[in-house]
């Protein structure tokens, strides 16, 4: 059996621990100590004491850091909580996840600086269908999540890439229809659309609904206006930049108090609560023969609901207009006086209202992009 190489904690880390233990802001954190007087920081959320602890932050239901920053267990470099690091996939990380209520302060021993290394689950073998869940949830992406998920998994036991012919971060939905690629040929397109790529998605929107709600706007607006790639990458530049106002309506709005009006109108939990299975998979095609969801009541599919819901709310953090004044640069006084409206709306219990002046938002957005088209 293989012997667990025992990790050295920094000494800043250690400070770190006795300065949160000792803080008001942990005040009431069920179990602190061992029976040993050590400092209890990490805990599984499965235990007794887990569960203990969960109800303990979900109680607090706001930020509980006094710091804002924290020293990395491994090598004690001090990094903020906020998203301010600047990653792959042109937006922004935080330098720690949050991981509440398995350590004591609510968020991984491992830094963004150590993380990688540190952390065998995220080793880029376990993280392919990891990350295209998280851009999934990330892009609050309309269509059934957990099916894609699943479907992704039968392109990758035959080494094939499954590639969205709509990208997920322009808009469009996560659906279960890819297309094979190699690994190397998807990574190279990225999130660029050909004049093809247009004319399939019209060809594939007469069966079903391939644009997420909050961007169809912009898609119905320039759809038909692309004539050849340059076309195509154009329309998808201007979604990205829909996308980028979309989160920050949403980031705006769920600052405001009112998460679950965005939970309820824009995420589907309800998908985690099925097992997927495709019949006649052909991973030449990337097409099968049938899908069969079977409901079940596993505690996992609930994690997983959770989870899906955690990140997609963590996810709207690096678009605040309250820490990103670029943001803010797109905002005219109608849009201002319509957002105002919706959470007026809200205020006033009229849901349905401020819904469909939220999408009357996301309209006036579309059309001021889309005179960038021309």
């Amino acid at each position: 059996m293989a012997i667990k190489n025992k990790r050295i904690w920094h000494p800043a880390f250690k400070k770190y621990m006795k300065f949160i233990v000792n803080h008001p802001n942990y005040k009431g954190m069920p179990f602190l100590f061992k029976e040993n007087g050590d400092i209890r920081w990490i805990t599984s959320g499965k235990s007794e004491i887990g569960k203990a602890r969960y109800d303990w932050w979900d109680k607090k239901r706001k930020a509980n850091h006094p710091t804002g920053e924290k020293p990395c267990q491994i090598c004690g470099k001090v990094m903020k909580l906020d998203y301010v690091y600047p990653n792959k996939k042109s937006g922004f990380s935080p330098g720690a996840m949050s991981n509440a209520p398995d350590r004591l302060d609510g968020f991984h021993s491992y830094n963004l600086c150590c993380r990688s290394k540190q952390d065998t689950g995220r080793h880029k073998s376990n993280m392919a269908r990891y990350g295209e869940d998280r851009r999934a949830y990330e892009n609050w992406s309309e269509g059934d999540w957990k099916a894609a998920s699943w479907l992704m998994k039968e392109f990758q036991k035959h080494g094939v890439s499954p590639d969205h012919l709509g990208p997920i971060s322009l808009g469009f939905s996560h659906r279960p229809k890819f297309r094979p690629l190699t690994r190397a040929a998807n990574s190279a397109r990225n999130n660029r659309m050909t004049f093809e790529d247009i004319k399939l998605l019209l060809g594939e929107e007469i069966a079903e609904p391939i644009v997420s709600t909050h961007s169809k706007h912009i898609w119905n607006l320039l759809k038909k206006r692309v004539r050849n790639d340059a076309d195509a990458l154009k329309l998808g530049k201007l979604m990205r930049e829909n996308m980028h106002y979309v989160l920050s309506v949403f980031s705006y709005l769920a600052e405001k108090g009112y998460k679950d009006f965005l939970i309820k109108n824009f995420l589907h939990p309800e998908y985690a609560n099925y097992s997927i299975r495709f019949e006649g998979f052909d991973p030449k095609t990337g097409n099968y023969t049938g899908k069969i969801s079977t409901p079940g009541t596993k505690k996992q599919y609930s994690n997983n609901a959770k989870r899906y819901i955690r990140i997609s709310l963590e996810s709207l953090k690096q678009y605040s207009l309250k820490k990103n004044r670029n943001l803010k640069k797109w905002l005219t006084n109608e849009i201002e006086e319509n957002l105002n409206i919706v959470v007026k709306d809200l205020e006033s219990g009229n849901k349905k209202k401020a819904l469909l002046k939220l999408f009357e938002t996301f309209e006036i957005i579309a059309k001021r992009l889309s005179k960038k088209f021309n």
